[in-house]
């Protein structure tokens, strides 16, 4: 779902960075994949060590993006991608950055609350069934393989 909301909202996007930061649009393309990734797999590892908890705050709206320590993550690594796999310089990337995340987050945010959209539903999807896999043993070795 999350995947598919950030798809959705693609050209849109690179649309907004191309105009507010000129970036070039192949540039910009590649930024919004970049995103996409940072922000999957944050919410992967998150899901995986059971700490959804502040991401799911601020997709439901209950607290801003700036308050998270999930958001704040993807920001840091997505500057570091936009300037090592993008060669955007690092004082633009610094503003790219928490602009394409927010604008990402608030995207799911709407589509959370129009839709009445849960967890699982934002999980669901992702790594096509592998989150849940990994999931599952997570919490079966931890519980000392009783769901084994």
């Amino acid at each position: 779902m999350l995947e598919n909301i950030i798809n959705q909202v693609k050209g849109q996007l690179t649309g907004e960075l191309q105009n507010k930061f000129q970036l070039q649009p192949d540039a910009a393309n590649r930024s919004v994949d970049l995103a996409k990734e940072n922000l999957t797999d944050e919410v992967k590892q998150r899901a995986s060590s059971g700490d959804m908890g502040g991401l799911m705050d601020v997709l439901k709206g209950n607290k801003g993006a700036a308050e998270s320590s999930a958001v704040s993550n993807v920001i840091q690594k997505y500057v570091s991608d936009l300037t090592n796999k993008v060669g955007i310089p690092e004082n633009v990337a610094k503003q790219v950055a928490p602009f394409a995340i927010n604008f990402i987050m608030q995207k799911v945010s709407g589509k959370m609350a129009t839709e009445n959209l849960g967890q699982s539903d934002i999980l669901s999807g992702l790594a096509g069934g592998k989150l849940k896999d990994t999931l599952g043993k997570g919490l079966g070795d931890k519980l000392g393989g009783m769901f084994k």
